[in-house]
């Protein structure tokens, strides 16, 4: 399920005018930040880790797509 929410996040993020290519570099930084931080760790453990959901949306299919852009979203 998790996937499938940052698959429509980057679909959100093509169709708002940004590069969907940069989300997995957000991810990877983020697991850096959380390896230090327990609070933070303890909030994001019920979550792939921030590598996992880098390499699930650098795959080529989602990439594709989110670059397209969502047409007349709301």
């Amino acid at each position: 399920m998790e996937i499938e929410s940052d698959h429509i996040g980057l679909l959100l993020v093509a169709s708002a005018g940004y590069d969907p290519r940069v989300c997995p570099t957000v991810y990877e930084k983020l697991s850096k930040v959380t390896s230090g931080d327990s609070a933070l760790r303890d909030y994001l453990s019920t979550h792939q880790s921030g590598k996992k959901r880098a390499e699930l949306l650098a795959q080529a299919k989602i990439m594709t797509e989110a670059g397209r852009g969502v047409e007349g979203f709301l």
